[in-house]
């Protein structure tokens, strides 16, 4: 058995011996530059674990002894699921594990904005004086936090809003019961949501139906004092109406662990006061990654087994193995319900 580890993903020691008891293992410790690469690097494998390459329908049919793509991810947007289902390749994704890392900086996001933390802290740095007359803030207790996604991170960023006196709004497609009868939740629309909420988190993963799910007519909804967070994906956000919603003052600010670098607005938002960035670190802590490694090893080496587990979209027909029963699969059906971090 062939594998390879497409990219730099933070392989250790007892994850990579696990995978070596069932293959020829090759890792890659940089990102490669383009398709072509691509193809080279995992020719004639039949297992890859990739993290942050993009793999297409012409990567899929170009290597045809591929089995099984294990993502180093919860989010599917890097690969074309329908192309590899055509070409027989199974998908695994890691479902759920980074929930209270990517809760936790959305919450912090939220404070850093709010309570204007980073201006502060770079004012006092370059002026050594103690003038806090320039960051007046507020507080998030009884202040409504709409949440877009209520999957598990959403649920967890409940939670923590609850224990801060937020009252709570959601949208999802699936309604919360837990929500709803253990924190108050209250499910509404998209323009209630926003139209009622002074501060909006998104944790949804980024589709063909939730890409610039966010625009000029929602954002145009939120009063001059709300602020929104997005720990998802850029995608889900109109990066040129954000940047004219801030720039216009038309919102209080935003926290933004993803930003799209690759548009002249995205860039642009890094020039806002108003705005708090974190480069797509809401993962990343020791015990997410831990857990991320672990599940995405255990993918691979559960396929290996006849036995898969977080089988991401519809199993290829002709697979010799089939899905196991009970639904163990990466939940990827619902519009807005699990975050992709």
């Amino acid at each position: 058995m062939r594998i390879v580890v497409l990219d730099d993903i933070g392989m250790g020691a007892e994850d990579l011996h696990r995978l070596e008891a069932h293959g020829h293992v090759r890792v890659f410790s940089a990102a490669p530059s383009d398709d072509a690469e691509v193809i080279e690097r995992i020719r004639g494998a039949e297992v890859v674990i990739s993290g942050w390459t993009k793999i297409g329908s012409d990567v899929l049919q170009a290597v045809p002894e591929l089995r099984l793509v294990s993502l180093w991810a919860t989010g599917l947007d890097n690969i074309d699921l329908a192309a590899a289902s055509a070409a027989n390749v199974a998908v695994c994704n890691v479902p759920s594990y980074a929930t209270d890392s990517v809760a936790e900086l959305a919450l912090g996001l939220m404070l850093a904005v709010i309570r204007k933390i980073p201006a502060a802290d770079r004012h006092l740095r370059r002026t050594l004086r103690s003038d806090w007359r320039p960051f007046q803030g507020s507080q998030l207790r009884g202040k409504t936090l709409g949440i877009v996604g209520t999957g598990v991170i959403g649920q967890r960023v409940a939670q923590l809003g609850h224990c801060l006196g937020m009252p709570l709004l959601g949208h999802d497609l699936r309604v919360s019961e837990a929500l709803v009868n253990d924190v108050g939740m209250r499910y509404t629309s998209l323009p209630d949501l926003f139209a009622n909420s002074d501060v909006v988190t998104l944790h949804a993963p980024l589709t063909a139906d939730t890409e610039h799910l966010v625009g000029a007519s929602l954002l145009g909804l939120l009063s001059d004092t709300a602020v929104i967070i997005n720990t998802s994906r850029a995608g889900l956000i109109q990066q040129d109406d954000l940047y004219a919603a801030l720039a216009d003052k038309a919102i209080a600010g935003a926290g933004l662990d993803v930003i799209d670098l690759e548009c002249e607005s995205g860039r642009r938002l890094l020039e806002l006061e108003n705005v708090v960035v974190t480069p797509h670190i809401g993962f990343y802590t020791h015990e997410a990654l831990g857990q991320l490694t672990a599940i995405c090893v255990e993918n691979v080496v559960r396929f290996l087994d006849g036995d898969p587990i977080n089988v991401a979209g519809p199993w290829p027909a002709s697979r010799a193995m089939t899905a196991p029963a009970g639904g163990e699969t990466g939940d990827t059906s619902d519009e807005v319900s699990s975050d992709g971090a």
